[in-house]
């Protein structure tokens, strides 16, 4: 059985991650990131900064979250679901095939 929601370590390694690919921790960015935070509205949020934040969720997930993912996100808290989702099709495969992914 597969958590929903991400571990308090594993949501500020996501926040961490939000901030670097877009550039919200330089010295005159205020911006606070949290689950209500809307991605897009953040400072500097193109089409481009989104699809690299996402691969960057993807690598430091060890997730998939597929192509779909960039319509799919609006707040944060999408970001989390997804990789939560992702996980549980993982395991779903995993035991279906036997313990082999």
């Amino acid at each position: 059985m597969s958590s929903t929601h991400l571990t308090p370590q594993e949501r500020e390694q996501l926040y961490s991650v939000i901030r670097e690919k877009l550039d919200l921790n330089g010295a005159g960015c205020r911006e606070q990131v949290e689950n209500t935070t809307v991605v897009r509205e953040l400072p500097g949020v193109d089409s481009m900064r989104l699809l690299r934040l996402l691969g960057a969720v993807e690598l430091g997930f060890q997730v998939n979250l597929g192509f779909e993912a960039i319509v799919q996100v609006r707040t944060v808290e999408d970001i989390e679901r997804l990789i939560c989702e992702s996980r549980e099709r993982y395991g779903d495969r995993v035991r279906s095939s036997g313990g082999r992914p």
